[in-house]
């Protein structure tokens, strides 16, 4: 049973939100942290903002800051809530700047910033700045991208035969004329256990690009996998509007997210926007539907 977005509260909708960014970063430590090696000598390197950014279709922002670490710095033995305190930025302070002036986010736990309806323009610049009093300063700039809603969307169990059953969606939206670059997730939503969800985040996330189907509609229908999926399960769908730097950025990340712990420990060349950090400062709007799998 689906629920309309125009009923999804916007509390509600900015923890679904939430917990997307901290997944994304904490997938780390589910299985990607190796065991720590008995080695001397290996010089400190200065941890680093990683900063992940999103608006929802109230144009309620969230930015999340965490940093990186060394992989010698955990184990899968780490407790779980001591690395996500560990990793987490409290010390910021945020700002968002636009033709309508200069926002300051509010500090939400966690390594968390937002609180605040910005009024966004789809094609505007916008500037982020961040100022940490033990990690320094970063800066980036982003245009919104439009929103590109689904036109029709559903999902269901899908039993394989086997010992498996997966989560299967079938959806229609249309394309913006022009170059576009789309990313769909799918994330198991399992109540207040957040903690739970950050040690085993399962996020299927899905890129797409538009060039043979510009400014048509496009539909399909996918299954969602590794995880196994029972009745009564709920998922959140979204669909985004991305810009072709963060879908190649995307697209890095998925390929290596088997040595996801590189991204967060040594410097590497994944591509970037922020000035002075890691991640990227991205200004697109998800259209997210919630759905209980029966």
């Amino acid at each position: 049973m689906s629920m309309n977005k125009d009923k999804i509260r916007t509390f509600d909708a900015l923890k679904v939100i939430i917990k997307y960014f901290t997944l994304s970063i904490m997938v780390v430590v589910c299985g990607c942290l190796p065991d720590p090696l008995d080695v001397d000598g290996i010089p400190v390197v200065k941890p680093q903002i990683v900063v992940s950014t999103q608006i929802i279709p109230d144009q309620s922002i969230v930015v999340l800051l965490t940093k990186t670490f060394g992989a010698l710095e955990a184990s899968d033995q780490s407790d779980p809530e001591a690395l996500l305190n560990q990793i987490a930025v409290n010390d910021a302070i945020v700002t968002i700047t636009g033709p309508a002036g200069t926002f300051i986010l509010s500090s939400l736990d966690n390594g968390a910033y937002g609180g605040l309806v910005i009024p966004f323009q789809a094609e505007e610049e916008y500037e982020l700045k961040i100022k940490s009093e033990s990690l320094g300063e970063v800066s980036a700039v982003a245009t919104v991208k439009p929103l590109v809603a689904f036109e029709s969307i559903s999902a269901e169990l899908y039993f394989t035969g086997f010992d498996d059953t997966l989560a299967q969606v079938t959806h229609q939206f249309k394309d913006a004329i022009g170059k576009n670059w789309y990313m769909l997730n799918v994330q198991h939503i399992e109540g207040d256990e957040l903690l739970k969800d950050l040690l085993n985040p399962d996020s299927f996330t899905r890129l797409l690009d538009d060039g043979s189907f510009d400014g048509q509609a496009y539909g399909e229908t996918f299954r969602v996998f590794p995880r196994d999926f029972s009745p009564g399960d709920t998922i959140a769908v979204s669909l985004s509007n991305i810009s072709q730097d963060y879908y190649n950025f995307m697209e890095l990340r998925l390929d290596n997210r088997f040595s996801f712990i590189e991204y967060l420990s040594e410097p590497i060349n994944y591509p970037s926007n922020i000035e002075g950090g890691k991640g990227f400062f991205n200004l697109y709007v998800p259209d997210i539907r919630l759905f209980i799998l029966e």
